[in-house]
């Protein structure tokens, strides 16, 4: 997958990231076919909302908020979506220093997911059963 940087400077940096990066999707999507990639990046949503929920409300101790971080960037990564791994890294890595996603943090995750998830519908990728 890409290499992004391992820390954004700063926000600006993480909202300049593209929240799709074809190449690399390309490359899976050749890997794993139409009906594999389509699969995954349902699964990648699914999760990535229900992982974003959990985080929003909030009370979770810091190993689990790093965990969810942590796998939220893995995921992101792994299907192509750079805002919103950089995003993850960057709030993994203020987990670590005993912090927390805000309000405005999980916002923007949201919106990166949904960018990134109306450049796949503009390849013609819906959900698995279409």
């Amino acid at each position: 997958m890409a290499h992004w940087p391992a820390e954004p400077d700063d926000a600006t940096d993480r909202a300049e990231a593209p929240a799709f990066d074809p190449v690399e999707f390309a490359i899976l999507a050749n890997a794993l076919g139409d009906d594999g990639v389509r699969e995954i990046v349902w699964i990648f949503e699914t999760e990535t909302r229900d992982r974003l929920q959990r985080l929003s409300e909030g009370g979770q101790d810091r190993a689990t908020i790093m965990r969810e971080l942590h796998t939220l960037k893995g995921a992101a990564s792994t299907v192509a979506a750079p805002r919103l791994t950089l995003l993850g890294r960057s709030l993994e890595h203020l987990a670590r220093q005993g912090g927390a996603p805000a309000p405005h943090d999980i916002q923007a995750m949201e919106a990166a997911l949904n960018a990134y998830l109306a450049d796949i519908q503009s390849l013609g990728l819906g959900s698995p059963e279409t």
